[in-house]
């Protein structure tokens, strides 16, 4: 019996990685789908001059592209 539930123990533990294993690539592929939208969105360049008001501008126009590819917060 001891056999036997030392089996089980394994399979259940090489599935759990395994599953683990899957939703980490779930996760980066995800990842890499959003930044690619976010890119192909032509997004503004910070040039970090102009003030808080120039970078509450582009803070706004980031924004705006997120929310436009659905990106997950």
């Amino acid at each position: 019996m001891n056999v036997m539930a030392a089996a089980i123990t394994a399979q259940t533990n090489a599935k759990t990685q395994r599953d683990l294993e899957k939703r980490e690539r779930e996760v980066l592929a995800a990842g890499t789908r959003v930044l690619t939208s976010f890119n192909n969105q032509n997004p503004p360049k910070f040039q970090g001059d102009g003030g808080p008001a120039a970078a509450d501008l582009w803070l706004q126009a980031i924004e705006k592209i997120l929310g436009a590819i659905h990106c997950p917060e």
